[in-house]
């Protein structure tokens, strides 16, 4: 499980299944304005998946997410914040991308400032940051922020899993916070040497956005995300 964060609050949250055998990469993203019902804790805000870090810890957020793909086991996660998306991101020499629209954005409180144009062009570690934080331009909000997110994962594949990617392995082994020892981690990477944006498939839960009580939600839908889940691990 990996969940990039921001005050507190998982703004990415995604699932690998790794097939070290065929090294086949699956991917799954979890909006983070997923409905996730926790009646201990009262107000709409705390009813969304994102919001489970800050009250319940990772071992919480890793039973939230187990249960919203159907009770899978979650063995590892992984948590990294902008300044280790940088510090990664650099240490590949930065990312090829086509950034898709012209992003502009500020926030003076979070001390966000975005600004891209759009097109092909190498995304710095900082570039990076701004990418993957922007959501407020895309027609379908977060959602468009999550198909942007898996681009770029895709783009990340294409570009680290050559043999190279022990050495970036190192540098996100130093950036994240997980419970998976250093040992672990370099002996996934040297495992997945060779994998290429084909053997990497992206998928989100499927649902529909719902406004509950005043709040904007993701529904998700339990049989089609089983079946989704099916697709991925078989059985």
């Amino acid at each position: 499980m990996f969940l990039g964060s921001n005050q507190g609050l998982t703004d990415t949250m995604m699932v690998f299944s790794i097939d070290t055998k065929n090294k086949i990469i699956d991917e799954i993203s979890v909006p983070r304005d997923t409905y996730y019902e926790r009646p201990n804790f009262p107000g709409a805000a705390y009813q969304k998946i994102n919001s489970v870090l800050e009250t319940e810890g990772y071992v919480g957020v890793a039973k939230a997410v187990s249960n919203v793909l159907g009770g899978i086991p979650i063995h590892y996660y992984a948590e990294i914040t902008d300044d280790g998306v940088r510090k990664i991101v650099d240490a590949m020499g930065g990312v090829e991308m086509n950034v898709p629209i012209d992003m502009q954005y500020t926030d003076v409180d979070q001390n966000l400032y975005i600004d891209l144009r759009a097109g092909p062009q190498v995304l710095s570690g900082d570039q990076a940051v701004q990418y993957l934080r922007f959501r407020s331009g895309y027609a379908n909000g977060d959602l468009g922020r999550v198909s942007a997110q898996q681009e770029f994962l895709k783009a990340v594949v294409r570009q680290s899993m050559g043999f190279d990617l022990p050495r970036v392995a190192l540098t996100a082994q130093s950036v994240v916070e997980t419970n998976a020892g250093f040992t672990s981690v370099l002996s996934l990477a040297v495992k997945l040497v060779g994998t290429d944006g084909g053997s990497f498939n992206t998928w989100m839960i499927p649902g529909t956005p719902q406004m509950m009580n005043g709040a904007s939600y993701y529904i998700a839908d339990r049989a089609a995300t089983d079946e989704m889940m099916r697709q991925i691990l078989g059985g």
